[in-house]
């Protein structure tokens, strides 16, 4: 049995606890948009740094409402370069806190500080005991102690740059600042188009791996899609970084995300996702951190009350195993002030 297949076992169950058959509470003010995508970033160590953009539906918050959100991920990282140019042995838990308000009914503006956490965290005994039920190699990471904190990078321009658990804690990292334009609202028979525009702020301190410094921008379109029970989601987007180089590596200037999302319309309240997220490389000539990231995220989306939402879901890395997170959790909850018309 897969590692992915154990991974869909145990969403399906988590929802089939969750499932129930209230009256449908209205989330969505389009009837082409459901619960919407799950929103995670790319968790890539690299990414976390610079600006990539997180899933979001495609509506924007309705004029005069206020949303909160409170996003929490739990990654574990083993990135090795063979080559022995970089080392991300470490666990990032973090809480992204995030606002948005709507200034029309079309256009609404938002903005995001996550604080993180990097140690050596606890998950690598669960990591290599799953690895190890599937069959999954896994020598390097039970060559060395579980549960180190290791960042070691080995730049092109000489240095060598170092964390280890003498520099664990938790640390502010760079805040986000989006506006975004409904262009389609989306019927039962046509597709919800969105289009956005964020930009980064440095608000993280760079020798601690909170920020990647510079002001980043990024720009992209969101389309939903409703089939009966089920609603599809994909996005484009284009990122332009202010730094060309961090920590002795050459950084990709420009960057692309595409995301694809299907959900499926359990009951009412509680919707199932399965999610794909392909980042172009963050670096260049650098390992693996200079080929893409392959992202696949399962999970569910559960209507509390008319304006509380929560969500739940597990992420695991595709085809390129150094340059993005083993395994990583995801919860997030969003409350807005006002229900849609």
């Amino acid at each position: 049995m897969s590692r992915f297949t154990v991974t869909v076992l145990i969403v399906a169950t988590v929802c089939r606890v969750a499932a129930g058959a209230e009256p449908d509470p209205g989330w969505s003010s389009s009837p082409a948009v459901g619960l919407g995508p799950l929103l995670l970033p790319s968790q890539s160590p690299v990414n976390l740094l610079l600006l990539t953009p997180t899933p979001m539906p495609p509506v924007t918050v309705e004029r005069g409402t206020l949303a909160f959100g409170a996003l929490e991920s739990w990654n574990n990282y083993f990135d090795v370069d063979p080559d022995g140019r970089y080392v991300i042995d470490a666990e990032r838990a973090s809480l992204t806190l995030g606002a948005a308000y709507g200034i029309t009914d079309r256009l609404d503006v938002a903005m995001s500080l996550p604080v993180a956490y990097r140690g050596g965290g606890r998950l690598d005994g669960f990591v290599e005991w799953f690895e190890g039920r599937l069959g999954v190699p896994n020598a390097d990471r039970r060559g060395v102690p579980r549960d180190r904190f290791l960042v070691l990078v080995h730049g092109e321009d000489g240095r060598t740059y170092r964390l280890d658990d003498g520099a664990a804690g938790w640390g502010l990292e760079d805040g986000t600042l989006s506006l975004r334009y409904g262009i389609s609202r989306g019927g039962e028979s046509f597709p919800a188009v969105l289009a956005g525009v964020a930009f980064k702020l440095p608000t993280g301190r760079e020798n601690a791996l909170h920020s990647s410094g510079g002001f980043d921008v990024e720009g992209g379109v969101t389309v939903g899609r409703r089939l009966g029970r089920f609603y599809l989601y994909g996005a484009a987007n284009v990122m332009r970084h202010a730094q060309s180089e961090f920590l002795g590596i050459r950084l990709s200037r420009t960057q692309w995300s595409a995301m694809a999302a299907v959900e499926y319309r359990a009951s009412r309240r509680t919707s199932l996702l399965l999610q794909g997220l392909v980042t172009s490389a963050s670096a260049r000539d650098f390992g693996d951190l200079a080929r893409p990231t392959y992202e696949v995220t399962l999970g569910f989306k559960r209507v509390l009350s008319s304006g509380l939402l929560l969500e739940a879901s597990v992420l695991e890395n595709l085809l390129v195993f150094d340059n993005s997170p083993d395994v990583g959790f995801h919860v997030g909850l969003v409350w807005r002030a006002t229900s849609p018309r």
